[in-house]
Formats: structure tokens, sequence, C-alpha cells
């Protein structure tokens, strides 16, 4: 009788926590703490604090196509996860409206907790904000944040998640934004093979590895910096884009750079091995190139055509194929 009462309790067990998994929610509210990467620095965005169903409702809504005005794109139509939330070979996203075109190349989403600013010019210093952008700009979701919460209002499964995750009868922007910025903390990239080298002290690094990690070091960590691999900064690196606007950018995280293209601000390089070309001979000489971008006087970093496949080599390391083809939460 015993061994049936606990079979009995076991299968009751498993039953919930299917239908956690099932659903994605539940009334019981589970606390998560997206563990800070023993190599990471202190973490800079403090959002609010993370639940598992909070962090299912944020992605619920990130994977949705009901929140844009057309109901056909979704976040995460080009935040892909496979690609490390890019868009593989897409220079400029297409957005609801066909003749309004933005920009800007979609910038992978991974460790959101440890930046400063966001969006390849740096405008926004608060991470909520990036998801009202996506929403409502004419160039990708063109929706308006009025009208994304009527329509989950109207939607009886939404008002019952809602419900049972932040214990709310109507739905308000704070709640949209608050859960979706949920998901967005989430996102934590720090299981590659360099994680496992330098965390692990686990040498899989082959010799053109080592000798590209001693090459990045030398020519690339001073923007590429830490383990994070940027420094946060703007800077204009002579991509030659006019002479209206600003030509600084956002020094990206090289983190599953290798899944990431087409790169730069305008997704103008489609490999690897442009963009090294590109570093050692095609740096334009601009009034306002930035110094790092400059050796002796001259424009660019010189590498031989060896130097260059050696970074390659090494910068394939970073790729965590863990945080592209699983589940995320930590």
């Amino acid at each position: 009788m015993k061994k049936n009462k606990v079979f009995v309790f076991a299968i009751l067990i498993f039953a919930l926590v299917m239908a956690v998994f099932a659903f994605g929610l539940s009334t019981i509210k589970t606390d998560v703490a997206v563990r800070r990467p023993v190599n990471f620095p202190e973490i800079v965005q403090q959002g609010p604090a993370l639940t598992v169903e909070g962090v299912t409702l944020g992605q619920k809504l990130f994977d949705d196509a009901l929140l844009s005005k057309n109901g056909k794109i979704a976040c995460a139509s080009c935040h892909n996860q496979v690609d490390g939330y890019a868009s593989k070979g897409i220079k400029i996203n297409p957005g609801v409206n066909e003749a309004i075109h933005g920009t800007m190349n979609t910038p992978a989403l991974m460790n959101l907790q440890w930046k400063t600013s966001f969006f390849r010019d740096g405008r926004e210093s608060h991470l909520q904000n990036t998801a009202i952008n996506a929403l409502t700009s004419p160039a990708e979701m063109g929706e308006t944040m009025d009208n994304v919460v009527k329509k989950l209002n109207a939607s009886p499964v939404y008002k019952h998640y809602f419900k049972s995750v932040l214990g709310v009868d109507t739905i308000q922007q704070k709640d949209v934004t608050g859960v979706m910025e949920q998901y967005l903390l989430s996102l934590v990239s720090a299981n590659s093979r360099y994680d496992k080298l330098v965390v692990k002290q686990e040498h899989t690094f082959n010799p053109a590895e080592l000798e590209g990690f001693k090459l990045f070091k030398e020519k690339c960590a001073s923007c590429h910096t830490g383990d994070l691999f940027t420094d946060e900064s703007l800077r204009n690196i002579g991509t030659a884009t006019g002479n209206t606007g600003s030509r600084k950018f956002k020094v990206p995280s090289l983190r599953n750079i290798e899944v990431t293209a087409p790169y730069f601000h305008d997704g103008r390089f489609q490999t690897l091995e442009e963009v090294m070309v590109h570093y050692a001979t095609g740096v334009h000489q601009e009034k306002d190139l930035d110094p790092l971008m400059q050796t002796n006087g001259k424009a660019g970093i010189p590498m031989t055509e060896d130097e260059q496949k050696k970074v390659i080599a090494f910068l394939k390391t970073l790729t965590d194929h863990a945080f592209i083809n699983k589940m995320t939460l930590q």
C-alpha cells in the first residue's frame, strides 16, 4: 500500500511538471536566478526578478506574430535562436510595411544583462524600451502599444496567462514589456569551447585556434574586451557610411559570431573572411576614424592571410551550441 501511495504521488508530481511545460505557466511561481558565469563581470541591467512562468510567458510573446500590425511578424521572425538570435543571410530585415525599410542589420541577442546600451547606434539604455521599439517601429512590427494591449486583453488565453503569472485582471503595457524583458534577460550564452578552456581548463583548442587566440588578444581585444568580447563602446571602424549622421556604431560581442552573419551595422559582409580582409586592407581613412583602427599612422590592422585564418579559427570557438539549439533558461 505504501508503495502504491508513493507511486501515485510520483505520478501526480510528474503530471504537474508536464502541465507546466505543456501550458508554459503555473499558478505556483518559481523564482529563477540567472546565474552570472564565473568569468563574466558584474551585471549592469538590473531588471525584474525572473520566474520560470514569467520567462515562459515572455517567450510566448516574443514568438507571437499577433503582436505585429499585420499579424505576420514576431520578434522571433528576425531574432532566430538557431542564428544566435540574429537573422542568417539577411542584411536588413523587412518589416510589416513594404514601403518603409530599416537601415540596420538585426543584432544578435545574448548576455543582455551586461549591456550598457542597445541598438547598433547605442541610442537606448533601457532593455524594456527595445521591445517597445520593435513592436511600434514602422520599419519593424508597426503596431501601437495601445493596440498590442487591446489584442492581448481580447484573448482569453492571454488573459488567463497574465492572471496566472502576474495576478492582473487587465493587461497593461508594463505587464507586456515586463515579461518580455524577463525572457530577454534569460538569454545567457556562456558555454562555448572557449568557456570550457578558460573556466574548466579543458584544453580543447587545436594549434591554429591557440595561435588565433594569441593574435586576437594582440590585434582585436582592445575593443572586443574580456569574456563578453565587447567594451560596449561606439566606434568608427572606417566603413565609409557617408558624411551625414553618426559613423560610430556599437562594438558587438563576438560570441556566436560564427552563426550571426551578415556582419557590421548594415550587414555588408557575409563571411568572417570578408570581415578580416576589411580590417587588414579595407579600412577607410576617415577624419573621426577610431585610433585603434590605425597602425603607425595608416588605417587598418595589418594581418597576413594566414593570421586572418587563425583568428577566424579562434572566433569559431566562441559558438555556444547549447544556447542556439536548446532551451536557454539557465
